[in-house]
């Protein structure tokens, strides 16, 4: 119950100096696709792919004529940068309150913090989707990476009808998922060395998996080879591919990636400084001890209003998601069981 009036006229309140997130779920993805940052450069990025053999191989002999015309076999896919803006927004009066000698948190490092990490968790979004949000203007994800052209009917600028090796292949699983099902999958999407090496899904998805490994794989869970995504993460293991959850995935996919050909390329605000999710004051999410790519994201910097007793900044994350081989990745969809 609340204490009497004496007590509260008497006695000064207590406040924890740090925030307890109870908002923000795990956010895998987006930590590993970031931790390997690689740079953008210029007004596009152009890849080229083989998409067909030349001309045929022929046996011969003695003076049977040979093939002397040339069949073209590559063609570009083509990117563009995408931009992602998280304002930060704050009053000039909150900011007088807060500096007095009664400050316990520092109002503008506690919203930096805070607001870092919801870019983070919106951006984590979008590595999930499409690329379709904002008419377009978003950046790239798995929902249009890992795909046969039923969501997306070009990627790259090339039609995927045309150039088929730009199709994922995507695996309705008729709601269930065994071994069988991941091997087969898999076989689609490896050929000898090039393989997948990461397996991501949802946790329904991931407890369902867990039921048809062996007791002695149950319970070995271990901390990636790579801290990719900072620590606190443990991985299953299947076939030498780190199993991992993220509560971003779509419920019922069951993702097999080959991450040598998926890359986040990120480009640098023209002016401004790197800032990270990572939060001294902010308790209880996964950002506590992630490792981030700084480049990825700027600080603006305070802008002050011109009418009003106030600031705002943003944090921007300029770049896009790249995959170059959208042929070598797999998903089995609608998962909601074992066989």
């Amino acid at each position: 119950m609340p204490p009497s009036v004496n007590i509260t006229t008497t006695t000064n309140q207590y406040l924890a100096p740090a925030w307890v997130d109870q908002v923000l779920r795990d956010n895998f993805f987006f930590g590993k696709v970031l931790s390997k940052t690689e740079r953008w450069n210029g007004s596009q990025m152009l890849f080229p792919i083989k998409y067909q053999k030349g001309v045929a191989s022929v046996a011969f002999n003695g003076f049977d004529v040979l093939p002397i015309n040339q069949q073209p076999v590559s063609v570009n896919m083509t990117f563009y940068p995408t931009f992602v803006a998280t304002n930060v927004a704050l009053a000039g009066s909150d900011l007088s309150v807060n500096k007095t000698q009664m400050q316990t948190l520092n109002l503008m490092t506690t919203m930096m913090e805070s607001r870092a990490q919801d870019a983070a968790d919106d951006i984590g979004n979008f590595f999930q989707q499409d690329g379709s949000a904002f008419g377009g203007k978003a950046p790239m994800g798995l929902a249009g990476i890992v795909d046969n052209g039923t969501t997306l009917a070009s990627y790259g600028g090339l039609s995927r009808a045309t150039y088929t090796g730009l199709n994922a292949t995507v695996t309705a699983s008729g709601g269930s998922i065994s071994l069988l099902k991941v091997r087969q999958l898999w076989n689609s999407i490896a050929d000898g060395q090039v393989r997948p090496d990461t397996i991501l899904t949802d946790y329904n998805t991931w407890a369902l998996f867990e039921q048809l490994l062996q007791p002695f794989q149950m319970n070995t869970y271990t901390t990636p080879k790579s801290q990719d995504a900072g620590a606190g993460y443990t991985a299953e293991y299947w076939d030498g591919m780190e199993v991992y959850r993220d509560k971003k995935v779509t419920s019922g996919n069951f993702y097999l990636l080959n991450t040598n050909f998926l890359k986040f390329y990120g480009l640098k605000w023209w002016e401004g400084t790197a800032v990270s999710p990572r939060a001294k004051v902010i308790e209880g999410n996964v950002y506590d001890e992630a490792n981030y790519a700084p480049s990825a994201f700027t600080w603006t910097g305070w802008i002050k209003a011109y009418n009003q007793g106030a600031v705002n900044g943003f944090m921007i994350l300029g770049g896009q998601l790249v995959c170059t081989d959208p042929f070598r990745n797999g998903v089995l969809t609608g998962v909601t069981g074992i066989v």
